[in-house]
């Protein structure tokens, strides 16, 4: 009898458990719960192969960073570009983010290294290398196309990508901390007075014609000192010295190719929309790009027809090392809904 009793009272506690059990492992396996877990530093991924290459594009060997789940199958891939980073191509955000890609997802992530943010290379030298290189690997990497984009490098991938045949369009571009107007953005940060990170200065400084060669040296040196996350103003500081320092905080965004990007230049009136399917998020928090801007951009995509999803979130922040665990659960029913969308081969048919 005492045993028919306990019985009784295991046997659906079992099942609840079991069930639970279950469903734990069902989300686990779903990519973009693994996505999620990965970029919030909640899962460490294993089993990612890193190596480095490289690919030859008008006489200069580019290094490249591919990633890929062991086992994984070939034919697809990620085309990623690094934002305003001065460890490029192997910013520890960037590996975090190609690593979550490759484990989540079963694509094949590359990752080049595009010279611009420590340097006062032009904007079109940066978006005409962009395109050169992701043409020279889909010639070398025959399979399915996304691209990747992160801050103010968001933009000009799409910028980049206006020059790739049609045929070649990545099947879905994936945009983090985008703009739509570059006149927009300067002004914002001529006149806001918010506090914006002190890489944006720096990187607006070295492009401004009155600083002189030494100071551009000095500016490039401090960029590459820069570690992940808000850049420390203080070490800044003592790199530049209390001078340059002050100039470079005060100096106006008045950079001429940065406000020229517009609509325009994003979707020129003279070429056919892609077949593309665009997903954006942003963060509340953005300090460098506001995230009025990524939704600007959005709804100007649904202006013209294109399919485009944005998600304003507080799970994955622009300059934080770190994403925030609290925040992931509160939105996570709005990140599966977006990154299970992102994920699905299906809708990319």
């Amino acid at each position: 009898m005492k045993k028919t009793a306990i019985l009784k009272i295991l046997m659906p506690a079992i099942g609840i458990c079991t069930l639970i059990a279950g469903g734990v492992l069902w989300l686990y396996f779903k990519p973009s719960v693994r996505f999620m877990l990965v970029m919030n530093d909640t899962i460490i991924p294993r089993g990612i192969i890193e190596r480095e290459t490289s690919i030859h594009v008008n006489g200069e060997d580019i290094p490249i960073l591919i990633y890929r789940r062991e086992n994984a199958p070939h034919g697809k891939y990620f085309f990623l570009i690094h934002g305003l980073t001065p460890k490029s191509y192997k910013h520890p955000t960037m590996k975090k983010i190609s690593c979550a890609l490759a484990w989540a997802s079963d694509y094949t992530v590359l990752v080049p290294y595009i010279r611009g943010s420590e340097t006062s290379r032009s904007i079109r030298e940066v978006y005409n290398n962009i395109e050169q290189i992701y043409t020279t690997l889909r010639a070398q990497y025959q399979g399915r196309f996304n691209a990747f984009g992160a801050c103010i490098s968001a933009t000009i991938l799409l910028i980049a990508l206006n020059n790739v045949p049609p045929e070649l369009y990545p099947e879905k571009v994936y945009l983090h901390g985008p703009f739509l107007n570059g006149k927009m953005l300067a002004d914002f940060y001529n006149s806001s007075g918010m506090e914006v990170d002190y890489i944006v200065k720096m990187a607006n400084a070295i492009r401004n014609k009155s600083f002189t060669d030494k100071e551009k040296s000095l500016l490039s040196k401090a960029i590459a000192a820069t570690k992940p996350g808000v850049t420390d103003r203080e070490e800044m500081k003592r790199i530049l010295g209390e001078k340059l320092y002050e100039k470079t905080e005060k100096a106006p965004v008045d950079y001429a190719e940065f406000k020229e990007i517009n609509e325009l230049t994003l979707f020129p009136k003279n070429r056919s929309l892609p077949r593309c399917r665009y997903y954006i998020t942003h963060s509340r928090s953005d300090n460098i790009i506001p995230y009025s801007m990524g939704m600007g951009l959005h709804q100007y995509l649904l202006t013209r027809g294109l399919s485009s999803r944005f998600l304003a979130t507080g799970a994955f922040q622009h300059s934080n090392s770190a994403g925030s665990i609290c925040k992931l659960i509160g939105e996570a029913r709005m990140l599966m809904e977006f990154f299970d969308d992102l994920f699905d081969e299906e809708a990319m048919k």
